[in-house]
């Protein structure tokens, strides 16, 4: 295969240097050194595997040239496809026919015999394609393996299996199943859920959906499981966006674009804006640049109808006319164009903005949080929980039909228990934001609903990182008033304002301090102080960003 000596030496000292040694009833034997291969687990096995796997690949190809097999021609350029290898797995094609059989089985026993790697029959299958049981049968015993029939599973996946039909997804709803269950979702937190989430269940169908085209009943399913599982057994409304929906394409020679089913113009493809003509056309694949023209600096349609448009056709045709009347064609490339950016292209970063920056309605179930790295994922579940309306307080306890002895908070025993109220508006609650706020300096600042409590910006909001460390520091408040409540609650602890007060700024302190860049820039004695002091100041006094 090539190799130099000197490299071949060093691989032949890998075998003739190391010795075993083998345990017969606990006393180990003498060494000695193996006669063929190395030690089991050498980091070096699997690539001389490959290598001499080369070899096998080699043969094939002379045998090909030779005229010894026929490989089978697929595309428009005729690709002869013969084997292919994945580790110890190869799988050979070729034209049905005894001559082709008989030197497939030759030549695996012409590489047993130059590489000392025996190949099993009896584990290998022959399948054929269009072909009778009895032919497939009569085949593979002509070269000593068994039959096989399809559809099979080669690499653990499903192979001549029509992927449009839902039945032929049940491999992978099934692995949804065995990592779901309602009693663990119910035992793990909601942190617990997102990591599995994003861990596991995300990467289950990729290897299917990089080969295979999943119909879109299976992809609603496998969302349906994730996110009744993220619930604890309770599917939450759908929520997010369409990113398709914000880009579309950007003519410059018109080659690239389908006219009738690509976005290129409007908010919708010109297949749905102007379905009666595009009944008519005759070729349904062409391009912008195939049916637009310019004429004295105006552009117009080159149709070419299967028959001459009349009726509501003709109403049609003449709004299509006018659309397509101010596109103007040049010599540059189509691109891609990226709708929620005044440039019109997209970056990770841009869209990273522009999601922070979203405006959100407190009366809709359809919110969503900004991300805040200072605060760790428990913290920001449960405030994403508290827009959602999902923190169970006693109101909300009373309206799935649980009885409870009495609906009123448990803090103040005067009011109706909603998650305003247990937050924020509750006497006991709100004497708590008022020390905070005079710890932060925002004594013109209120803090009245939920909505300002983990939405709004407001105080720090005219720089990021005033911003982001206010938020944080609210959101950190909202999620340790909450624990409180429920220690007094579920195990009778004396509901201390001191102690919330004193476990906010310790907490606050500790968790943003380790999210920053330079942990020790932050002071305890200053953030205890006046944590103001670190966003109204240059943003090099901290190491933050």
């Amino acid at each position: 295969m090539g190799f130099g000596l000197k490299w071949i030496s060093f691989i032949r000292a890998c075998f003739s240097s190391s010795s075993i040694s083998v345990l017969i009833n606990g006393s180990p034997t003498r060494e000695f050194s193996p006669e063929r291969g190395i030690r089991q687990g050498d980091p070096i096995s699997p690539f001389l595997f490959i290598i001499v796997a080369e070899g096998l690949n080699i043969l094939v190809k002379r045998a090909l040239n030779n005229g010894l097999l026929q490989g089978l021609k697929v595309g428009h350029d005729n690709l002869i496809i013969t084997h292919l290898q994945y580790a110890d797995d190869t799988i050979f094609f070729g034209e049905w026919n005894k001559r082709n059989a008989k030197y497939i089985s030759k030549l695996l026993k012409c590489f047993e015999n130059i590489s000392g790697l025996k190949v099993n029959f009896r584990k290998s299958k022959l399948y054929g394609i269009g072909t009778s049981t009895a032919e497939t049968e009569q085949m593979a015993s002509y070269i000593n393996c068994s039959a096989g029939s399809t559809p099979f599973t080669y690499l653990g996946l499903p192979i001549r299996v029509p992927t449009s039909h839902t039945s032929s997804w049940q491999p992978i709803v099934e692995k949804f199943d065995k990592r779901l269950s309602d009693w663990a979702a119910k035992s793990i937190s909601f942190g617990g859920r997102l990591t599995i989430i994003k861990s596991i269940l995300s990467s289950i169908p990729l290897y299917y959906f990089s080969l295979f085209h999943a119909p879109s009943a299976i992809l609603n399913v496998l969302e349906s499981k994730r996110r009744k599982f993220f619930w604890g057994g309770k599917v939450a409304d759908n929520v997010g966006t369409s990113f398709t929906s914000s880009i579309s394409k950007r003519i410059g020679n018109g080659t690239s674009i389908s006219f009738w089913h690509d976005i290129w113009i409007g908010s919708d493809n010109l297949k749905a804006l102007f379905h009666r003509l595009y009944m008519l056309e005759s070729h349904k694949e062409v391009t912008v640049a195939d049916r637009i023209m310019h004429v004295n600096s105006t552009s117009i349609g080159n149709w070419d109808w299967s028959r001459t448009p009349r009726g509501r056709a003709m109403n049609e045709l003449a709004e299509l006319n006018n659309l397509i009347s101010s596109v103007s064609i040049s010599d540059c490339p189509d691109s891609w164009k990226f709708s929620l950016d005044a440039s019109g292209i997209f970056t990770t970063s841009t869209m990273s903005n522009l999601i922070n920056t979203l405006k959100y309605d407190i009366n809709s179930r359809n919110l969503s949080l900004p991300h805040n790295k200072y605060v760790p994922q428990k913290v920001f579940i449960f405030s994403w929980r508290v827009i959602q309306l999902k923190i169970l307080v006693r109101s909300e306890l009373d309206k799935k039909g649980i009885d409870l002895h009495t609906i009123l908070c448990p803090l103040c025993d005067h009011h109706i228990e909603t998650i305003d109220h247990a937050l924020i508006n509750c006497q006991k609650v709100s004497s708590i934001w008022i020390q905070l706020l005079k710890w932060w300096n925002q004594n013109s600042t209120t803090i009245s609903n939920i909505n300002e409590a983990i939405i709004s910006d407001q105080g720090f909001s005219h720089t990021p990182i005033g911003s982001s460390l206010w938020q944080a520091t609210k959101w950190i408040a909202c999620y340790i008033i909450w624990k409180h409540r429920n220690l007094k609650v579920f195990s009778g602890k004396i509901w201390n304002p001191a102690v919330i007060i004193s476990e906010m700024q310790t907490q606050s302190f500790s968790w943003i301090s380790n999210r920053s860049r330079k942990k020790t820039s932050i002071d305890w004695h200053q953030w205890l102080l006046n944590p103001s002091f670190y966003v109204a100041s240059p943003p090099n006094r901290m190491g933050v960003g």
